[in-house]
């Protein structure tokens, strides 16, 4: 397939190679005309801005950093938008708001462009290896076309629904993510500060499948309260009791040793909602 390549940083950059290796017929370009270099040693074709990187192509993969870089990269004078072929699939694996996206799909339709959202997860250890996870939004056919490119990057392409669930579907496992991330920072900082080794708050956490039991909850469905006569009403009525307890004591713990703990905080206030107790 001919395919063009927008945007060769640290996860772009790897996509490429898994691309041209797979024997695609590759255009590439990045504002950083270094960053092509590697991918022409390979066998691609460096371009001098992404609507030359468009031309003549049936895909394109966009990895810009934001909105603002996917807009320009798609409007510009130079950009895609001004020499794609007819029917061409662009793939958006930006994170970006759906709105944006959206507008992406507007600007690309004059040309009867298919936009796939098409969420990148696994960091660049991910990108390296091809083994990243695509979270993807659009049509079915569109996602069909598209796949031949797709599996040489990842170990596994989710076909999320319509356009825009792909990138509602990495929001919320991004927000999950950072979410985690700082309420193991101001978990830990409590611990640190009683004279714990943060180490062994890793092992406690590695160890005991803390993710795991908080992905309980969604596993059983939903998204709605527990029903007043499901037994998994009174299962998590017992782990909301607990959750109280137990929180309680940490923000007395953080109390005492005049530490911040803002996300334990949000975390007691919300619980109930969080195991579908409340709405």
């Amino acid at each position: 397939m001919r395919v063009a390549v927008i945007g060769l940083g640290r996860m772009g950059g790897p996509i490429a190679d898994h691309i041209i290796r797979a024997g695609h017929d590759v255009r590439v370009f990045d504002v950083d005309p270094a960053r092509c270099e590697p991918r022409v040693a390979l066998g691609a074709v460096a371009c001098t801005s992404p609507g030359d990187a468009a031309r003549g192509v049936e895909m394109i993969s966009i990895i810009v950093f934001d909105d603002e870089q996917l807009f320009e990269v798609l409007l510009a004078d130079d950009g895609i938008i001004n020499t794609v072929d007819e029917g061409v699939v662009i793939a958006v694996h930006t994170t970006t708001t759906i709105e944006t996206l959206r507008d992406v799909a507007i600007a690309a339709s004059v040309r009867n462009a298919d936009v796939l959202d098409a969420g990148i997860s696994g960091g660049e250890v991910g990108a390296t290896s091809g083994t990243l996870l695509l979270l993807v939004g659009g049509h079915e056919e569109t996602v069909e076309r598209a796949r031949p490119v797709l599996d040489t990057f990842s170990k596994e392409v989710v076909h999320a629904g319509p356009r825009g669930t792909g990138m509602a579907l990495k929001l919320a496992r991004n927000a999950i993510g950072y979410g985690w991330m700082t309420v193991v920072a101001d978990a830990t900082a409590m611990a640190v500060a009683a004279g714990v080794d943060p180490a062994l708050v890793r092992h406690a956490v590695a160890e005991t499948g803390v993710l795991d039991q908080a992905l309980v909850p969604l596993g059983l469905g939903g998204p709605g309260p527990w029903a007043a006569d499901d037994p998994a009403r009174s299962i998590f009525e017992h782990v909301a009791d607990l959750a109280d307890k137990d929180l309680h004591h940490a923000q007395a713990l953080a109390a005492e040793l005049d530490t911040t703990v803002p996300m334990l905080d949000a975390t007691r206030r919300t619980f109930r909602r969080a195991v579908r107790l409340d709405d």
